[in-house]
């Protein structure tokens, strides 16, 4: 036996008071969106073509300014100053290892600083040599050291 009791008509009551206010707002912003539509005046603005863009032609390039190249030489200068302590440090029979690490980091941060210095040279300029040397002996030196090279065995 089915009883039908009144579910059926609160449910149809729900359901219309909710779908006529989503048809309001439906009939609302289609007034709006037509109104706006009408109000707007065509595009009579020429069109133009897009002009081809050369990536080349962006980029200048530019020899470094002599103001570029002392500065770089003021750092080739602390670099060459740091590993030359390096190796009084490592010189030095009372040192220990592991107070050399540092030194040893900032070499490594130095070389990776100076290595960017580097490729902005012209292979031209003959500091562009001297920079290379200076970051191959620093790389020797830091791989020699994380290596453990001078553990005393």
């Amino acid at each position: 036996m089915k009883i039908n009791g009144n579910d059926e008509i609160i449910k149809n009551g729900f359901a219309d008071k909710t779908s006529r206010r989503e048809q309001d707002q439906k009939d609302d912003f289609k007034k709006i969106l037509e109104v706006s539509v009408e109000r707007t005046a065509p595009h009579t603005a020429k069109i133009q073509s897009a002009a081809l863009a050369s990536p080349v032609s962006a980029i200048r390039f530019q020899a470094p300014s002599p103001d570029y190249n002392r500065l770089t030489v003021e750092r080739v200068d602390n670099f060459l100053n740091l590993l030359d302590n390096y190796r009084n440090q490592l010189a030095d029979p009372q040192m220990k290892l592991r107070s050399i690490e540092t030194v040893i980091k900032m070499i490594d941060k130095e070389k990776e600083q100076l290595s960017s210095v580097q490729d902005s040279l012209t292979k031209e300029d003959g500091l562009k040599d001297i920079v290379n040397r200076i970051l191959i002996t620093a790389s020797l030196e830091v791989m020699k050291y994380n290596r453990g090279d001078y553990i005393d065995s």
